[in-house]
């Protein structure tokens, strides 16, 4: 299973650079019709918001793998022993966990309800479906990888989310 995800981790990562590029490709390509042609592509904008609601959503997957989510780590710093690290882990992984497995249930009722409505975007004409299916897919990836996360963390695989030299800069 974890050579599954760290491949799955080179997916999502070309997934999202090449939908970055995309996006900016869009961008510019309206600013040039705009500036040069005085013109403007009715779909571009919307569709650039919502390649960016799944990169924003997606990219939150990535950002845990690399330990690079928004935190506090001042509580670290109070306890230097490496075993209250690893229960502060657990206790924030089971939180985040709890968290996200409700995003993946409230995100089903949200697709549910939206399919049930034919809710279809204003400019495209996009069933909106796909722009918020963001928010159950990218739980439902958080969720397996703090699953993982944690199975590390209480077998010792992994050591606490910070390491010795973050706490000695703080």
């Amino acid at each position: 299973m974890r050579n599954f995800l760290k491949k799955f981790n080179k997916i999502e990562e070309i997934v999202l650079v090449s939908s970055l590029v995309i996006n900016v490709a869009i961008v510019f390509m309206q600013v040039i019709m705009r500036y040069f042609f005085n013109t403007s592509l009715a779909w571009s904008e919307e569709l650039s918001r919502y390649i960016f609601i799944w990169q924003v959503w997606l990219g939150s997957s990535i950002a845990y793998v690399d330990n690079q989510h928004i935190r506090v780590d001042l509580i670290f710093s109070i306890f230097k022993s490496k075993k209250v690290h690893k229960i502060l882990h657990l206790i924030i992984n089971i939180i985040w966990l709890t968290f996200n497995v409700f995003l993946v249930y409230v995100g089903i009722k949200l697709l549910k309800s939206m399919s049930a409505r034919n809710a279809l975007s204003s400019g495209m004409r996009l069933p909106l479906v796909y722009v918020y299916s963001a928010l159950p897919v990218s739980s439902f990836i958080l969720v397996f990888r703090i699953f993982f996360d944690t199975i590390d963390t209480i077998t010792g695989k992994k050591e606490g989310i910070i390491n010795n030299e973050e706490i000695e800069e703080i």
